[in-house]
């Protein structure tokens, strides 16, 4: 099956074989201009949600048989300070992965086509062509910042760039994703899409991989941003 390139400006609704044949996969918020867009055999799928769910297993894992592994350690040893410090990073680590989790279920992840960019969550497809899109990137958060500790699931994030000023209007449907900040990159606008990426996992990498297959002239690679301050 090979992709058509839409004319439309608007969402697109996407479509599959499987999508035929088992229903329809998809809700296609309204508004004007939008047309079915079939994705080609070779299109990429990121699956964000399973790599969540990975990282939840490996690391939430591990860190929770520490975090118990050591109770019973102070339970039978009795309390010391080095048994009372392993508590501590056990039980911190384990809930830096719980939190880094957030939304493991949500079918959350992205298709990358010769068409165009498609965020997917919870049943729905968002498309946009990319004739709108100006860039895409990847921006990560120091550890730290202002004083704080940055959650980890909110250091990097997947980020593309409107092309025009008129992109939010056309789509509202993306209104979750949009953040306006001073622009993390020369000659980049200050509105921008964000979606966040669980931490240490490879979505970047297979990010990076899918767009420069098709668009490598969209790819602005990897880039440090930074939180607006306390003032703002």
């Amino acid at each position: 099956m090979r992709a058509r390139r839409p004319d439309w400006r608007g969402t697109a609704r996407y479509t599959s074989e499987h999508a035929a044949t088992q229903g329809p996969a998809t809700r296609v918020q309204p508004g004007p201009g939008h047309r079915p867009v079939v994705l080609g055999a070779d299109a990429r799928d990121v699956d964000v949600s399973a790599s969540m769910f990975r990282a939840l297993v490996i690391g939430g894992g591990l860190s929770g048989l520490g975090t118990v592994l050591v109770a019973a350690a102070l339970v039978n040893k009795g309390s010391t300070v080095g048994l009372w410090v392993w508590q501590l990073v056990f039980a911190v680590l384990f809930l830096w992965f719980i939190a880094g989790s957030r939304g493991v279920f949500n079918g959350r992840g992205f298709l990358v086509d010769r068409s165009g960019f498609y965020a997917r969550t919870t049943g729905e497809v968002f498309g946009v062509s990319w004739d709108e899109i100006k860039a895409v990137g990847i921006g990560t958060l120091p550890w730290v910042q202002h004083g704080r500790l940055v959650a980890p699931d909110r250091r990097q994030a997947l980020e593309f760039y409107p092309a025009d000023p008129g992109f939010a209007a056309r789509h509202p449907e993306l209104e979750r994703w949009r953040v306006i900040e001073p622009a993390s990159l020369p000659g980049m606008p200050d509105e921008r899409y964000r979606f966040h990426l669980p931490p240490f996992s490879r979505l970047p990498r297979a990010l990076e991989g899918a767009v420069q297959d098709v668009v490598p002239q969209k790819w602005v690679g990897h880039y440090k941003r930074s939180l607006p301050g306390p003032e703002n």
